[in-house]
């Protein structure tokens, strides 16, 4: 992939975001007005053990929150990768933008409210949580790929790569099973072996943070220790604003993604910078 190429796709990637940040915010707004948020809470939560902290009490608009907060940050980070990587070939990029424009599509989860289909419907909502399971999936892989392939990955490969991430994990998902009337908190329905997956996802994100600690001290990076502590503070946020409910986990994920990613951004820039 040329960089030529590589611009065009963060291009296109940029204007999806910004009509999915448009069509999230859109839609809060029309959900607020109509009063669409079920007052009570319309399903289960990560831990059941969260009623009973007073810090982490249930919140409609707090589960409603990540939506809207997705795409906007996706449409930020791809314009400052644009802007500050413009004529940088750099293969740690290109997979990190593939990653950050997936997690736009979280903001699909808006729907839910939007149409109230938390008891009806069941085949569009289980159809949706397929489709955040995947984008799951591939953003953890997107990461570890990002520093697996810098060692021996040309860039005219890096288009079948991102392919072969995206088919296995489309592939992944409609293998696990999803129970309908499992509806969540944070308006998906939880998969089949559910704790299993989230092993999986944190196997593969801590295979990337020591991947990139590895890659630094053998190659003499030191940049890449201060992208490693990016991405641990990336994927928790992550992991706070998928299971988001509360106003907690909203602000502690939505500071944790962000701090991650202009730390990760900015290390691999310094980088760069200089070769």
């Amino acid at each position: 992939m040329t960089i030529a190429a590589r611009n065009r796709f963060m291009q296109l990637a940029t204007l999806a975001s910004l009509l999915l940040a448009m069509i999230a915010v859109t839609s809060a707004i029309y959900i607020l007005m109509n009063g669409l948020l079920s007052a009570e809470r319309t399903g289960t939560r990560f831990y059941s053990g969260l009623d009973s902290i007073f810090l982490t009490p249930f919140s409609a608009r707090a589960s409603l929150a990540p939506a809207i907060f997705f795409p906007l940050f996706s449409l930020c980070s791809l314009l400052y990768i644009l802007f500050a990587f413009e004529k940088t070939q750099t293969i740690e990029i290109t997979f990190y933008a593939a990653c950050v424009f997936v997690l736009s599509l979280e903001s699909l989860r808006i729907l839910v409210p939007m149409y109230t289909l938390w008891s009806s419907s069941l085949f569009f909502i289980t159809a949706l949580s397929r489709i955040i399971l995947f984008c799951r999936i591939i953003i953890t892989l997107s990461l570890l790929a990002s520093v697996l392939f810098t060692t021996g990955q040309t860039n005219q490969q890096l288009g079948s790569s991102l392919f072969l991430l995206a088919f296995f994990s489309f592939t992944l998902v409609n293998v696990v099973p999803f129970n309908a009337e499992n509806v969540t908190s944070t308006y998906i329905i939880r998969s089949g072996y559910s704790r299993m997956i989230l092993l999986f996802l944190f196997a593969i994100g801590g295979l990337a943070v020591l991947s990139y600690l590895i890659q630094g001290y053998t190659r003499g990076i030191r940049e890449y220790r201060g992208a490693a502590l990016g991405l641990v503070s990336f994927l928790l946020g992550y992991f706070l604003l998928g299971v988001c409910d509360s106003w907690l986990f909203f602000v502690c994920g939505a500071a944790l993604l962000t701090q991650g990613s202009i730390l990760y951004l900015k290390r691999i820039h310094a980088y760069y910078l200089w070769q």
